[in-house]
């Protein structure tokens, strides 16, 4: 059984918000749930999640990103938030043990997950390592009045996202391109950006505008404190496998940073590529060394990949 190449996407209703999911591979394989990181959406998976021979792969676009519905007003993109959302994206597909695969702020996201669920066989970090947006604990309260202040200026100005709905921002394809890689990651390929950008793309008249929530530019009032963070980390029990892009958001300091805070049964590995080292050009060897870990921690199906 291998991966299908074509995606099925599919709306999930989660207490009057739509969650859209984009799914590769049959519904018996070993359960992957994918996290996209910030910015990204459910393409973030395009090319890697048809490499996963055997696999189910469940890519969520978070929401507030991508084709699902933005959260009220009144609320806002917690990561906390997101882990609920994706523990009931599981829930409505009925995986009651799964693999988690997470890229950039996907990883804060998972961190959050771990403590949440005992239904994790394995989980593997793309270029992340937590929660990405983290505050001093000396800095809550002038953090909390920054934002505050921040946001109250971006609405009343009318800010590019932030005036009317709908509103066309990009005269054309090209433009909005040049925007996505400029802000997510100046290595990123041409092709890559485009994956990204169509399915965040709403085409109004011969314009265009992005779906994703202009909010999610702007700080969370009270995000984790770093200590905060590297608890979530060094508390994961599940099977922990890292992998770092050599040219990605860890290359330099990031990494030593928060490598204490990393339990002892982690791996680390480092690959080829920048920060979207998994969605520029996953190749083969990634892929196996994916497949081994999934298969290593699924128990009962590893001998059936076996005998197929």
């Amino acid at each position: 059984m291998r991966s299908s190449s074509t995606p099925k996407d599919y709306l999930l209703d989660n207490n009057g918000v739509e969650i859209a999911v984009r799914c590769w591979g049959r519904e018996d394989g070993m359960p992957v749930l994918a996290l996209h990181g910030w910015l990204d959406n459910a393409a973030s998976f395009d090319r890697l999640a048809p490499l996963l021979e055997h696999c189910f792969v469940v890519a969520p676009d978070l929401v507030g990103h991508g084709r699902s519905d933005h959260r009220r007003h009144d609320s806002g993109y917690y990561l906390w938030e997101h882990a609920e959302d994706m523990l009931a994206v599981a829930d409505s597909l009925g995986l009651s043990q799964f693999h988690v695969l997470a890229h950039g702020m996907g990883t804060g996201v998972a961190s959050l997950l771990a403590a949440m669920t005992s239904g994790i066989a394995s989980m593997t970090f793309l270029d992340g390592m937590g929660a990405p947006f983290t505050v001093a604990e000396d800095d809550r309260v002038q953090h909390l009045a920054r934002a505050y202040r921040l946001k109250r200026m971006v609405q009343r100005s009318q800010l590019p996202g932030f005036g009317e709905p709908g509103a066309a921002r990009f005269d054309d394809l090209d433009t909005a391109l040049a925007q996505r890689r400029e802000r997510l990651d100046t290595e990123l390929s041409e092709g890559a950006a485009r994956l990204l950008a169509m399915r965040d793309l709403l085409q109004l008249g011969e314009g265009y505008c992005w779906r994703h929530d202009p909010r999610l530019v702007l700080p969370e009032p009270m995000p984790l404190t770093e200590r905060e963070a590297c608890d979530l980390l060094s508390q994961i029990r599940c099977p922990l496998y890292l992998m770092f892009g050599r040219q990605g958001a860890f290359s330099g300091d990031a990494f030593s940073q928060r490598q204490a805070a990393l339990p002892d049964h982690a791996k680390v590995s480092w690959h080829p590529g920048g920060h979207h080292f998994h969605l520029d050009a996953p190749d083969r060897a990634l892929a196996d060394q994916l497949l081994r870990i999934i298969a290593r921690h699924e128990g009962g199906m590893l001998q059936r990949l076996v005998n197929e």
